[in-house]
């Protein structure tokens, strides 16, 4: 009679573990197999948001996660990247543990800062005039990144790691130009302006009473070339859908244009407004190597 328990104990044992594990199959979520494509959103963005929605800041990054951007930008600037801030991802599933990868962003922006300056005819006429002319700094940059690769996948249950290569490609401009309200004439040959409109530094011209920068400019893109090999972690949270994030280490070398200044001022010896174009830099070439991202750093993914 004991016997019996024992075995029917067992069974209840056997039958209860079978049906746990059939169970636990059916909530497995089905992972991407050959000729899926998954299509990604850049999470970097939206956390950065939420962030600064909860702590009324706009300084918020998650930079620490895989490095810094690949692409900076022109001037040397800590806030002139060009680096996208999200980026289009996508992935085609060539069999189920290898797959075709790209990461695609491009950015334009035009930004114009306009400042008050007192009117110098105004004035002229009228010591008492409170009339105010405007000087602007319009700036207008574009830049982008593509990254084409392949990876190897595998992994258990909800959780896949990868690894694989990347050749990377991108570019970036900038261009910026000056207007000031009050024009150089004989009679005002330093014309009332804003000193701090631009961050280059004027060439002095021999017989100019004053140098004023008009605008900034380069002969082309900037060029960047190189590879990177990559490494994550998706976590599928449904059939299909997963979040994942992955550090690059790469090498990028970048090819820098020449940049030019544009300068006017009155010449004191011919009594005329004259302008210059300056060659302010040769061209610059440099090579990175480290860790980074172009994008993706925390994603979601979808796959169809």
């Amino acid at each position: 009679m004991k016997s019996i328990k024992v075995m029917l104990m067992a069974l209840l044992l056997t039958l209860s573990a079978g049906a746990s594990a059939q169970e636990t199959a059916k909530k497995r979520p089905t992972l991407p197999k050959q000729g899926d494509i998954g299509l990604g959103i850049d999470l970097v963005p939206i956390f950065n948001y939420v962030g600064n929605i909860f702590n009324n800041s706009d300084n918020n990054t998650l930079n620490a996660f895989g490095g810094q951007e690949a692409l900076d930008g022109f001037w040397g600037n800590g806030n002139d990247i060009i680096n996208p801030a999200a980026s289009i991802m996508a992935k085609y599933m060539l069999t189920d543990e290898i797959a075709l990868r790209a990461n695609i962003g491009i950015i334009r922006t035009k930004n114009i800062n306009r400042y008050y300056q007192p009117d110098d005819a105004a004035l002229f006429e009228n010591p008492l005039s409170e009339a105010k002319v405007v000087d602007a700094r319009k700036s207008y940059s574009s830049g982008g990144s593509i990254s084409l690769g392949a990876e190897y996948r595998r992994g258990y249950n909800r959780i896949q790691g990868y690894g694989g290569v990347d050749l990377i490609y991108g570019f970036a401009t900038k261009k910026e130009k000056y207007e000031y309200g009050n024009a150089i004439t004989e009679v005002n040959q330093q014309p009332s302006r804003i000193e701090n409109i631009n961050p280059a530094l004027p060439i002095d011209v021999a017989n100019w009473t004053k140098t004023y920068v008009t605008g900034r400019y380069h002969d082309g893109n900037a060029q960047y070339i190189g590879f990177g090999l990559h490494a994550g972690v998706e976590v599928f949270l449904a059939s299909h859908f997963s979040v994942g994030g992955e550090v690059t280490m790469y090498g990028i070398g970048m090819f820098k244009p020449q940049s030019y200044q544009e300068q006017e001022g009155f010449n004191n010896v011919n009594g005329k407004v004259e302008t210059r174009t300056e060659l302010i830099s040769p061209g610059d070439r440099s090579f990175n190597f480290g860790t980074g991202n172009l994008g993706g750093k925390l994603y979601m993914m979808f796959y169809f």
